[in-house]
């Protein structure tokens, strides 16, 4: 069953007094496997009690919340959001070539993740009260690039003061800081792209005129391409 909550017993301050030391608020993709082996090797009963104990003994309480919120989630996800399938944002009875239905329903998704998912995640870890239309916040969204794009190897990341690492930007904030500027390109830079058959001045018949409005055309289709490409190699930090 899935569970979606916004606060889990295992990571609560109690927690972290049995378990004798403050768990990590965020660790890379990977790295969390490593510090439960590491506690499971150094603090074994402790480990057992916070993170294990713990977590059977919160299922069994939000047993019938988990239910509830299963179904409720599973209305909103199949019938509200649909998020079994991309949404383009293209206007309606219009035909729309495939290629611009990839960038614009892939773009416009990337920007329901920022707003949505991602502007979701500030609740758990700020005490600001925002105000979400249909699922969105934006000022939520810039409240957890905040926070991600500066992120650091550090304490707080179990990485120690000799690791080499130490106080470089981390994998996931080198791509909060690219998911930034994907979603700014989308929501910002592109919808004040100059329309070249309005900003060239035409000469009736001018075969220069013509050779100008294609060479706009094929340098926007190309940062198109471009930023598609940098989309698609961030797919796997799209998770929450």
């Amino acid at each position: 069953m899935l569970k979606h909550r916004f606060n889990y017993w295992t990571c609560s301050k109690f927690a972290d007094f049995i378990r004798g030391e403050k768990k990590p608020f965020a660790l890379e993709w990977g790295k969390w496997d490593e510090w439960k082996e590491e506690q499971k090797k150094n603090r074994p009963i402790r480990f057992w009690l916070s993170d294990t104990f713990l977590g059977y003994l919160q299922d069994i309480v939000y047993y019938p919340y988990d239910i509830y919120n299963e179904i409720r989630h599973y209305i909103r996800n199949r019938w509200v959001d649909k998020t079994h399938y991309l949404k383009t944002g293209l206007k309606p009875g219009h035909y729309h070539e495939f290629d611009e239905r990839i960038l614009h329903g892939l773009f416009n998704e990337l920007v329901y993740y920022v707003e949505g998912e991602l502007a979701h995640l500030s609740r758990w870890n700020s005490a600001k009260k925002y105000k979400f239309k249909n699922g969105r916040c934006i000022q939520a969204a810039y409240d957890y690039f905040e926070w991600a794009t500066n992120l650091i190897y550090d304490e707080n990341y179990g990485t120690l003061p000799d690791d080499p690492h130490y106080g470089e930007l981390t994998e996931q904030a080198k791509a909060a800081i690219e998911i930034k500027e994907l979603y700014e390109w989308w929501t910002k830079t592109r919808p004040l792209r100059d329309d070249p058959y309005l900003t060239i001045k035409r000469e009736t018949h001018s075969q220069k005129y013509f050779e100008l409005v294609a060479s706009v055309e094929e340098d926007q289709y190309n940062e198109d391409t471009q930023m598609l490409i940098r989309l698609i190699r961030l797919r796997r930090s799209f998770w929450t």
